[in-house]
């Protein structure tokens, strides 16, 4: 694959394993700066040729489709990391009180600009894109598919056939709320926390408020210094002249022992096994995977991108900036450096017009 930008060196990580401590690389360019409408239109044109004669497309999106929403990425030209942001590490989260502490000062000022957040037309292009059968592998349920403790679901289903459309490694609800209907969230949901000892769930922004009620004089006195370039990925913030020991975390009420957790995936911890047999079925029925918003460095996502690849399954990646895939030398890789939703937008249209004619 050719690279537009020249090579940009990029920071490899594995979710589920470790962060590297690789030099941070140079930031990609503002995907809405790059081209001009009509450089735009051509790219899209490029997918669309790329995207026909499929009938069982995968999609995997990354935090690059949600910046257009107002929500930070990792990698992007304006990342979290190239403002120093440090992702908290599962194993210091589950033993340090401080660290949960710090956790939850944080979210506490990050939180609601996350879960504010709208979807963008990338999200509804990609929805409607699986509504008119352009998105979407289909694949027969199996018991591997749910948690040990769910697996008498699979028993009791109805024996039709599972779909997914997209997974993503977002723990935003923006697919949904753009009216996707087979979605995977590979490293869980941010909206939903979850007692560590019981197991009991709750609503975030719930537990949010109730955060907020315990903890009214601090959270005043971190806001003072807050601006809107503090906010981070995933609901983090930069907090300024605080003092996270200070901050009180509610017990859960249930069992009136555990701490909560939002119910994602940290770094250092492992992607539930029913979720990756998920993603490795629909990469084995797949005709085709289209890669959005996503540098592919996290080992979770890349792995079927890897698989993909072995198997000779014709990929397509629509993002800006180097990937995991260049850089490991995967070849036979459609890329594309354009914006996401402008270009996922377009190909719509351009499948609509399609179907408009044909009928």
């Amino acid at each position: 694959m050719v690279n537009l930008h020249g090579h940009i060196s990029l920071r490899l990580t594995r979710r589920g394993i470790s962060e590297s401590k690789v030099r941070l690389p140079e930031p990609p360019p503002d995907p809405n700066k790059l081209l001009s409408e009509e450089q735009v239109e051509e790219k899209a044109q490029q997918l669309v040729d790329w995207w026909r004669g499929k009938s069982n497309v995968f999609c995997i999106t990354g935090a690059g489709l949600s910046t257009e929403s107002g929500i930070p990425d990792y990698r992007g030209h304006e990342g979290s990391y190239h403002r120093g942001h440090k992702p908290v590490i599962h194993q210091q989260y589950m033993e340090s009180e401080y660290q949960r502490q710090r956790y939850w000062g944080r979210s506490m000022i990050g939180w609601s600009k996350f879960s504010d957040a709208k979807p963008n037309k990338g999200h509804v292009a990609l929805a409607n894109l699986e509504r008119i059968g352009c998105l979407g592998v289909s694949m027969e349920d199996q018991p591997s598919f749910y948690r040990p403790e769910d697996e008498d679901e699979f028993y009791f289903s109805s024996g039709q056939p599972r779909k997914l459309a997209i997974m993503t490694q977002n723990v935003d609800y923006l697919h949904e709320q753009a009216g996707s209907k087979a979605v995977l969230h590979l490293h869980g949901r941010g909206h939903i926390v979850k007692c560590m000892n019981c197991g009991r769930r709750q609503d975030r922004t719930e537990f949010t408020n109730e955060l907020k009620t315990m903890n009214e004089q601090w959270l005043e006195d971190a806001i003072r210094g807050y601006e809107e370039s503090d906010l981070r990925a995933d609901g983090d913030a930069v907090v300024k002249d605080v003092d996270y020991a200070n901050v009180h975390i509610p017990n859960c009420a249930h069992c009136n022992k555990g701490f909560w957790k939002t119910d994602v995936v940290f770094f250092g911890d492992a992607v539930p096994k029913h979720r990756v047999n998920i993603c490795q079925e629909a990469v084995e029925n797949a005709d085709g995977i289209l890669v959005v918003g996503s540098s592919l460095a996290v080992h979770s996502a890349f792995r079927h991108v890897r698989i993909a690849n072995e198997k000779g399954i014709p990929i397509a990646i629509l993002n800006v900036g180097e990937t995991r895939a260049e850089v490991e030398g995967l070849d036979n890789i459609l890329k594309i450096e354009a914006p996401a939703g402008t270009t996922l937008e377009l190909c719509y249209k351009e499948f609509m017009e399609k179907e408009f004619h044909e009928h």
